[in-house]
């Protein structure tokens, strides 16, 4: 993995991200015809890592295309598209007889993103790698492509960045800057945080229907309302904003949960928290975490930084169902008060974390040091 994370930085968001997906697309069709129990758990192994590789970069690649304004209807479409990607994998599972339907056809969706190759790289990775000349040709071509190649020409306006350009791809350049250190280690609790709330609720969700087709078509259908109000409140009110109000709503589910109370039609204060906590406080939170990460760190660390923290959120799924299955057999309050406690911590962590709606892409962490000097100036 740290080969790879050096790699994205050397050769570019498009390289590694198609790399990743070819890769994982190979180690699924190698599940499929597994012979025996121990090559499928190699292969498994191999397609997570491999998944982990192409989804980080990609989410990256993505959010240094779009301007900031259109970063949150990315963020609500990647996640239809997330949910309609679930949807075909239950309806495999639910209409074939065997199980190899299922890595089956995640190789047939990952076959389809090869249409990635006709995508350009990044012209933020472009910048701080190879020049303003490079991301220039890049933006460019991109206005050819939608007809604005006169109004682009007239208003960009891009100079090479002033460092030296093997900076980036190590966690350890954040120590060079006391802000984005302090900012990353905040990011990187909130990544596990969603992680472990994202596991822990999901304890509780096959309840909603029997059948597993129809269990991801309602949960998909409940999600799509709680995504579009994350998508307003991440346009309107900003990224932090948006953090604070659905860790908030966590709070108040594990209330509610806690509460027990009968509300009708077979349902309790307990189901109805599970399905809008998870659903709203915790699925959606993906959408702010991911934005708020790759805006607040530069170019040439915002790959690495987004890797850790996917890193983190796998230890946080790793953690969820130990911790929630003997916080249960203790007490049933106690796995409820511990979500409060860990979305009380992310809570006061969010609300110290900058702004990033109204701020452009910084490209290195020597622009960042520049323009505090100058400040202190």
């Amino acid at each position: 993995s740290k080969q790879w994370y050096q790699r994205r930085v050397r050769d570019g968001r498009k390289k590694v991200m198609l790399t990743g997906l070819v890769l994982c697309m190979f180690s699924n069709i190698g599940q499929a015809f597994s012979t025996n129990y121990n090559v499928f758990i190699a292969f498994r192994i191999l397609s997570g890592a491999t998944f982990m590789m192409f989804q980080n970069t990609s989410l990256t690649y993505m959010d240094e295309f779009f301007p900031r304004s259109k970063r949150p209807l990315c963020a609500f479409l990647r996640k239809i598209f997330g949910y309609f990607g679930l949807l075909t994998l239950a309806g495999a599972y639910h209409f074939s007889t065997t199980w190899r339907a299922i890595p089956l056809t995640n190789a047939g969706l990952m076959f389809c993103g090869l249409i990635g190759l006709a995508l350009p790289e990044s012209p933020h990775w472009l910048l701080t790698n190879s020049g303003a000349e490079a991301a220039t040709t890049v933006l460019m071509k991109m206005a050819r492509w939608n007809g604005c190649e006169r109004e682009v020409a007239a208003q960009i306006q891009l100079t090479a960045p002033d460092i030296n350009k093997k900076e980036g791809g190590n966690v350890l350049m954040l120590l060079r800057n006391r802000n984005y250190l302090l900012v990353s280690l905040k990011l990187f609790y909130q990544w596990f945080l969603v992680s472990v709330l994202s596991y822990g609720f999901l304890y509780s969700l096959d309840k909603i229907a029997g059948d597993l087709v129809v269990n991801f078509l309602i949960m998909s259908t409940i999600s799509v309302p709680f995504a579009l109000i994350t998508t307003g409140v991440l346009a309107k009110i900003g990224r932090r904003n948006a953090l604070i109000l659905n860790l908030a709503v966590v709070i108040l589910c594990c209330v509610l949960a806690m509460l027990q109370l009968n509300i009708g039609w077979g349902w309790t204060t307990e189901r109805f928290a599970v399905v809008v906590g998870s659903k709203w406080g915790v699925q959606c939170n993906w959408m702010v975490v991911t934005i708020l990460t790759n805006e607040a760190l530069p170019t040439s660390v915002r790959s690495t930084v987004s890797s850790t923290g996917s890193i983190m959120a796998r230890i946080g799924a790793f953690i969820a169902p130990f911790m929630v299955k003997h916080a249960r057999s203790t007490s049933f309050y106690l796995m409820y008060g511990i979500f409060i406690g860990l979305a009380v911590l992310g809570l006061a962590f969010g609300w110290t974390i900058p702004e990033t709606k109204d701020l452009h892409l910084r490209e290195t962490i020597t622009e960042k040091e520049k323009d505090e000097a100058e400040n202190n100036l």
